[in-house]
């Protein structure tokens, strides 16, 4: 009989949903200093910028050519780092400021980019010949993104089927103002929200199980290519097949219980609910849709006045994630111990072998984010 800490397990994500707002992470910055580097650089990018109306100023931000852009850009680090650079220059530089730095420089771009009486900016790709002030609604987007990746699905992969269409299925990065703050965002229906911590505390209940870790293989590190091999072998002290298994039971049920949801959920009345995330030292917030219902009625230009009569109390979601967290510890328990009882280790399924290949500008980007982790320690 193996003993688990599911109490841990499902109270562990509990204490922080339960989270109350915290002072402002970003308090100590100049906001006039902010304001007026913004007005400069839309100044910089168009003289006649301040001339126009509202709705021609908006459409400026939202579909500014390249040059523009850079202009913007090198205002910005001129007068909030003392940084000058060239036109050619400017993307390189603005790369690879510290991480710590960056949210100065975001709020400002935001300011310069954002949409709507919140500054709302979808920090996602779009077709070059799309922009936010394309779509009216976040459903209008959604959808849209929707189409767009099974199509793409449907190219790529010869034996792909479709989906169906459910809000926010795929999260979302966004930045906007709130009470005139900086803030990033993500946004997510409620389904892939639960999911996700679903599947987080799963991943621990795995961990106590079948203790694992992985170790470097004989080709890690070797030149390949325009980069190297990363070559990482699974050490489960001798029950490698056995993880492997219950990983693959896991993620079934994982898809399951997402589908499953998010059928519940497209029959409730709209709701929105939000949670501040405390993950480092950034102010961030999760913003979670319950379905397409509540997506059409939230337009891009108006989102936090649309979303506002919709909030929900976020307890009823604490509520029903320790619920579908303690049947997810109870699933894998039983798994688990049917996979002891009946797995045979040397039946292999054959998998398509893979090679990773890392860059080392990959490589440079993750050394950054660690030292820019330490720095802000």
């Amino acid at each position: 009989m193996y003993w688990i800490n599911c109490k841990n397990a499902i109270t562990g994500n509990s204490i922080q949903n339960l989270m109350t707002d915290t002072e402002y992470k970003l308090a100590s910055i100049d906001k006039n200093e902010i304001n007026l580097a913004a007005r400069k650089a839309l100044m910089t990018a168009d003289a006649h910028y301040f001339s126009w109306s509202t709705e021609q100023q908006e459409r400026f931000r939202a579909t500014m050519n390249e040059n523009s852009r850079k202009k913007v850009r090198q205002v910005l680090l001129d007068c909030l780092l003392k940084i000058q650079c060239s036109n050619e220059d400017v993307d390189r530089i603005w790369k690879d400021i510290p991480l710590p730095k960056l949210n100065v420089l975001n709020w400002a771009s935001l300011l310069t980019s954002g949409i709507g009486e919140d500054y709302i900016y979808l920090n996602e790709s779009m077709a070059d010949d799309k922009n936010l002030l394309d779509f009216t609604t976040l459903y209008d987007y959604n959808y849209d993104d929707y189409l767009f990746q099974e199509q793409a699905n449907l190219q790529e992969f010869k034996n792909y089927e479709e989906t169906d269409y459910y809000a926010y299925k795929h999260s979302s990065w966004v930045r906007l103002l709130i009470d005139g703050q900086f803030f990033y965002a993500t946004f997510l229906s409620l389904a892939t929200y639960l999911t996700d911590e679903i599947d987080t505390a799963g991943n621990d209940v795995i961990d106590q199980l079948i203790p694992h870790s992985y170790v470097a293989g004989k080709n890690n590190g070797k030149s390949e290519k325009a980069g190297f091999l990363w070559d990482m072998k699974l050490d489960a002290n001798g029950q490698e097949g056995q993880l492997n298994e219950l990983r693959s039971c896991w993620y079934s049920y994982l898809q399951e219980i997402g589908l499953k949801l998010s059928k519940i959920y497209t029959e409730l009345p709209p709701a929105v609910y939000t949670q501040n995330k405390d993950w480092d030292n950034d102010p961030h917030r999760f913003f979670i849709f319950n379905n397409e219902t509540t997506l059409k009625k939230i337009r891009w230009r108006h989102f936090l006045s649309d979303s506002k009569p919709l909030m929900g109390d976020f307890l009823l979601v604490t509520e029903k994630l320790d619920v579908e967290i303690k049947n997810a510890n109870d699933f894998l328990i039983e798994k688990h111990q049917d996979i002891l009882n009946n797995f045979d280790p040397d039946v292999i399924k054959f998998h398509k072998k893979r090679k990773i290949i890392m860059t080392s500008e990959a490589l440079d980007d993750f050394n950054r984010l660690n030292s820019d982790d330490e720095s802000s320690e």
